[in-house]
């Protein structure tokens, strides 16, 4: 069986991390890489990271999206780029619209349906229009503060409450991270921010409660949330974010959830910062459940690291979406995430190899007859006056014709057509045999004629 081919899409912090643990796994590779930072456009991928290409093709980051996203181009694409489900849409239905499965590293997509069911709806549609499979995941939300405690009730025969918190280090992550969480800004500057709703802080709370609410059963009224400065003493400088004396080094953000009747269910607690051991502040992941028995107590210390622990939880869930059914999917939906460490192709079920092989018949070989598709006139040059459906579409032709090289449903190719002409245009999957017809009988037709027959026979 061939690899499990991949597309990243985003080569920062994230991206990058994930095409480096790839790129030191069995059973899969990287096919493309996508960015728009014109530092990296052209360059080789592996010189990027720094890394032996050794034997495997060259990857150049490419920002030209339309050639890189089309049909059979990859098994999956790994989005790292935003972390708002408004953000990503447009990268993820251009996904799904090629029939590509995606794994988004957006925090919000960890459960999109609770902010953004409209969306949520659209994806799951696509998705399962063009048999593909999108899930939202990281080390949190998608791990900690929700599969993880879930993963642990799994021991409970009740829950009266959770408590969870993650006090970790925010070195590991990019620039759009420190952003959201105002690392380096002033007092003034946070309360600012504050107040205009434009500091994310940590995304993905109410994504996390509706994780747990869903895996557990509990129906939650109402939400509560929280944001507090982490001010240093000291200056921190990490790889993407620095911080003076008195400015911010990161968030405490705090959510409680609520059950109907105002009885507190869920509070999860995240205070998150760059280099908090230059303070003197250990990191952990706390979690404590109270079955009304007894309690349910976890910690790990220091925490999981934040970066790895994101990268890892995506790469790792790459063939358990293979495996899975097309459609929007959370973690709720998938077994226990798990390290790969042996072959990716051998954690692949019946559905998964079946993705795989149906991507062979994609392929074509120089020589074959196949059926092509070009734009004779785009829909902003068609004619006044057409039907409003009609209007909004491109004049399309399709031509048949035998291919002049290998190629791939999607790709754009050249034929010779059985008159000698070489025309170029987009690889279909169109059969060559004529398709056309008449269409179903008409119901009122046959009635009409059986109407015609009487009046002609008086």
């Amino acid at each position: 069986m061939r690899e499990i081919e991949v597309i990243i899409w985003g080569f920062g912090a994230m991206g990058s991390g994930m095409a480096e643990m790839l790129a030191k796994k069995r059973g899969v590779v990287i096919k493309a890489a996508l960015d728009i930072n014109p530092a990296l456009v052209g360059k080789s991928m592996y010189e990027v990271l720094g890394i032996e290409r050794g034997e495997r093709p060259d990857v150049l980051i490419s920002d030209d999206i339309r050639n890189v996203i089309k049909p059979g181009a990859a098994d999956i694409v790994l989005v790292a780029t935003d972390s708002f489900v408004e953000a990503t849409m447009p990268r993820l239905t251009t996904c799904l619209e090629a029939g590509l499965s995606v794994i988004s590293t957006a925090e919000e997509m960890a459960y999109p349906a609770a902010q953004s069911p409209e969306h949520a709806e659209t994806l799951d549609r696509l998705a399962k229009k063009n048999g593909a499979t999108v899930l939202g995941t990281g080390i949190n939300p998608g791990f900690v503060l929700d599969s993880l405690i879930l993963a642990l009730s799994g021991t409970c025969d009740d829950v009266k409450s959770i408590y969870a918190s993650r006090v970790n280090d925010l070195s590991p992550f990019g620039k759009a991270v420190m952003h959201e969480q105002g690392v380096g800004i002033s007092v003034e500057e946070f309360k600012k921010r504050t107040k205009d709703d434009s500091l994310a802080g940590h995304v993905g709370f109410p994504e996390s409660v509706a994780l747990i609410a869903k895996g557990l059963g509990v129906p939650i009224d109402r939400l509560e949330q929280t944001k507090d400065p982490i001010l240093t003493k000291v200056e921190r400088k990490s790889t993407y974010g620095h911080a003076k004396p008195g400015h911010v080094a990161g968030i405490r953000q705090q959510v409680k959830a609520y059950k109907k009747g105002g009885e507190m269910f869920i509070h999860l607690d995240h205070p998150q910062q760059i280099l908090p051991q230059m303070e003197g502040v250990s990191t952990a992941d706390t979690i404590k459940i109270d079955t009304g028995d007894y309690d349910v107590n976890l910690q790990i210390s220091p925490e999981i690291p934040g970066g790895v622990g994101t990268i890892a939880m995506v790469v790792n869930c790459i063939p358990l979406v293979l495996n899975a059914e097309p459609g929007l999917i959370t973690m709720l939906d998938l077994p226990l995430a798990r390290a790969v460490i042996g072959d990716f192709r051998e954690q692949l079920n019946a559905r998964g190899v079946a993705r795989l092989e149906a991507r062979e018949t994609l392929m074509k070989k120089a020589g074959d007859y196949v059926v092509i598709e070009f734009t004779v006139m785009p829909k902003t040059e068609r004619a006044p006056g057409l039907p409003e459906d009609t209007a909004e579409l491109d004049l399309l032709a399709r031509v048949k014709g035998h291919l002049k090289a290998d190629a791939r449903v999607g790709e754009e190719v050249q034929v010779v057509t059985m008159s000698g002409r070489e025309l170029s245009g987009i690889l279909t999957d169109q059969d060559t045999a004529a398709t056309h017809s008449y269409g179903p009988p008409v119901d009122v037709l046959l009635e009409v004629r059986e109407e015609v027959r009487e009046l002609l026979k008086d």
